[in-house]
């Protein structure tokens, strides 16, 4: 199984398409800079939704059936794969490219011991036998006492942010229409065009999520909201697209 790639340097060509297969050697939550501005982004796939552009971006919902997931076959050090046993949903090979597992609780592991997912083959159906690809060798003997967390990638299925209550983190903003169950990337980092709610705030605010409106921002305020995602660069406009400092990444 390949390795994923580091940083890369993007151009206009990259950052204003979207393709149904993934480009070569990318992998969803691979990081790219753009080559003239210094704005950074994440390469991403689109849920079942379109992305809109100046929509904020969170990653899909969760999934508690691939939390404290058995280990169905004892893992070796030196081995680049796991063999874990399915949850209660079938899945796909491309959800989890570029995602997380982790140890939940020990056995004979060192609990937190992570690697990021390159592949998943075998059984993708409820209980089925997963082999999940890592991109590096296990560094502890797995028994089948341990158990294990796996998570998709936070850019890896995004949806738009919903208006009361997120169910996962902020992934970006869409500075570009992405076609639902398509590739492409959203932005990170930098100045970006983000819609604005009804709130009230000024240059220099911080702005998070969420707002009462899917897909936008708003002030942030310690005791109703979640995430900081940036900066405002001027004053609020309601229902506008306002120019921010984006500060995931």
């Amino acid at each position: 199984m390949s390795a994923i790639s580091g940083v890369g340097i993007l151009t206009a060509a990259d950052l204003y398409t979207s393709t149904a297969a993934p480009g070569d050697g990318l992998v969803q939550g691979q990081q790219g800079v753009d080559g003239k501005t210094g704005k950074v982004f994440r390469y991403t796939l689109a849920g079942a939704s379109a992305l809109v552009i100046g929509n904020v971006i969170q990653q899909p919902a969760d999934l508690s059936t691939y939390v404290n997931m058995a280990v169905g076959t004892a893992g070796a050090v030196g081995d680049n794969f796991l063999q874990i046993t399915n949850g209660t949903s079938t899945i796909t090979a491309a959800q989890y490219k570029g995602g997380s597992i982790s140890v939940y609780t020990a056995g004979t592991v060192a609990v937190g011991d992570e690697y990021t997912i390159i592949d998943v083959t075998g059984t993708l159906t409820t209980g089925g036998a997963l082999t999940v690809w890592l991109d590096r060798p296990l560094r502890y003997a797995y028994t089948t006492s341990a158990k294990v967390n796996m998570a998709r990638s936070p850019w890896s299925g995004v949806i738009q942010l919903p208006a009361t209550t997120t169910t996962g983190m902020v992934a970006g903003v869409a500075h570009h229409p992405i076609a639902a169950a398509e590739y492409g990337w959203i932005q990170t980092h930098g100045t970006v065009a983000a819609l604005s709610d009804g709130s009230t705030f000024g240059i220099g605010s911080q702005v998070g999520t969420p707002s009462g409106t899917a897909g936008c921002i708003t002030v942030y305020a310690v005791a109703t909201l979640k995430q900081v995602i940036g900066v405002s660069r001027v004053v609020a406009a309601s229902a506008k697209c306002i120019p921010i400092w984006l500060q995931i990444d």
